[in-house]
């Protein structure tokens, strides 16, 4: 599991003076990727092989507003790692740790140029980290 901190910025807000319900997808793209480069598969590497975990789903559930100012900590985990398929799960504290505002899920597909990729073919050895990562959970 991965803890990713984000500042809470006042243009994140809606007239109400909460953070805006389209902000989460945002926070929750900064906390995959710092889950994928501690599970051993960066953005850089990524890129270099050509390989997206395209998102095919979000799903997610407002439980509390976020306010400004503060911060919240995203603790996100891959709960499947799968040739073609990859699974995240999210969840969005308040600063104190206290209150859960937000949890989601993605659904992702590996993909190379944009057609479906068997991630345990094209890489083995990044895919068995991930499978790991699932597995030491």
């Amino acid at each position: 599991m991965t803890e990713t901190t984000i500042q809470v910025r006042y243009p994140d807000l809606d007239p109400m003076g909460i953070v805006h319900h389209a902000v989460y997808p945002v926070w929750y793209e900064i906390a995959r990727m710092e889950l994928l480069q501690n599970a051993g598969f960066p953005w850089p590497k990524q890129h270099e092989l050509g390989i997206d975990p395209v998102m095919v789903s979000l799903n997610l559930e407002y439980l509390a507003p976020v306010r400004y100012p503060g911060e919240v900590i995203i603790k996100s985990q891959i709960i499947l790692a799968e040739p073609k398929k990859l699974k995240i799960r999210y969840e969005c504290f308040s600063e104190n740790g206290a209150v859960c505002n937000n949890r989601a899920e993605s659904f992702h597909i590996w993909c190379r140029d944009m057609k479906s990729l068997n991630l345990q073919e094209a890489e083995p050895e990044i895919f068995a980290g991930l499978v790991e990562v699932v597995e030491n959970f």
